[in-house]
C-alpha cells in the first residue's frame, strides 16, 4: 500500500471540549475513509485549508494505496497541538465515511465519545462485482443501533439531481454541523468558492443539502 504524508503547520488556537469548557484539549481527531474516486483525498485537504485559515495547527495523513481502482481509502486529519498525524485506534473525535461498507474499514477509531457520519450511499468492490466476497447485509440497522448517524446521501443527491460527484461536498456539509466550533461556514464556504473549478452551483447545492440533513438529524 502506498502511503502519503502531508504535514501541515500553524497558529494554533486552544480547543475545549463541549462538555468540559475548563480543559483544553491538545486536538480535535478526524477520520475519513471511503472509496477510491469519492474524493476522500480532495475533502480532507480542503478541510485542512479550512482549519488553517481560522488559524489552527494542522496535521494530515493520507493511505492512498489502491485510491484510482475503487479500493478502500482513508485519510487522518489533526487540529491540534501533535506531533504525529496518525490518529491513534479507538479515539477519533469525528469519523466519516463515504460508502456504507467501507465504514467497517474505519471503525478501529471509534471510541466511546465519537461522532459517526455515514454517507448512506453505495459503491460495491471489484472484488464484489467479481463475486469473491458479498456486499454486508443489514450493516444499516446495526449503525443505527450503535447511535451513528446516517444521512440518506444517495437518496437527497438523487432526487435534487445532483451527480455523485457531489456526495463529498455533501458530506462536507454534514461535518461543517459537527465542527461549527472549530472552522466557520463562512471560511468553509470561502475555500469550496476558491477551490472549485468545475460544477461550482452543484458542489454549492450538495454542501448546503448535506448541512441542513445534518441539522436536522441532530435535532431529532
Amino acid at each position: 500500500m502506498d502511503v502519503a504524508f502531508v504535514l501541515i503547520y500553524a497558529h494554533l488556537t486552544p480547543l475545549k471540549s463541549k462538555n468540559l469548557p475548563e480543559v483544553v484539549l491538545l486536538s480535535y481527531d478526524i477520520v475519513i475513509g471511503g472509496s477510491g474516486g469519492q474524493g476522500v483525498m480532495s475533502l480532507v485537504e480542503l478541510l485542512a485549508e479550512c482549519a488553517l485559515r481560522e488559524g489552527r495547527k494542522v496535521k494530515v495523513m493520507k493511505y492512498k494505496g489502491l485510491a484510482q481502482r475503487g479500493g478502500s481509502i482513508k485519510a487522518f486529519l489533526r487540529i491540534g497541538d501533535v506531533e504525529s498525524p496518525i490518529v491513534p485506534l479507538y479515539s477519533a473525535d469525528l469519523v466519516v465515511s463515504l460508502e456504507l461498507a467501507e465504514t467497517l474499514n474505519v471503525m478501529e477509531y471509534v471510541g466511546n465519545r465519537t461522532n459517526v457520519l455515514i454517507a448512506e450511499y453505495r459503491m460495491p468492490s471489484v472484488l464484489n462485482a467479481m463475486g469473491i466476497e458479498k456486499y454486508p447485509e443489514n450493516i444499516v440497522d446495526e449503525f443505527l443501533h450503535r447511535g451513528y448517524y446516517l444521512l440518506p446521501a444517495e437518496k437527497d443527491l438523487r432526487e435534487n439531481k445532483l451527480p455523485v460527484i457531489t456526495l463529498n461536498t455533501y458530506m462536507l456539509g454534514a461535518i461543517s454541523v459537527m465542527l461549527h466550533k472549530l472552522i466557520s461556514d463562512s471560511t468553509i464556504t470561502e475555500v469550496l468558492r476558491g477551490r472549485l473549478k468545475r460544477l461550482l452551483e452543484e458542489n454549492m447545492k450538495a454542501y448546503e443539502l448535506g448541512k441542513r440533513r445534518m441539522t436536522e438529524i441532530t435535532r431529532g
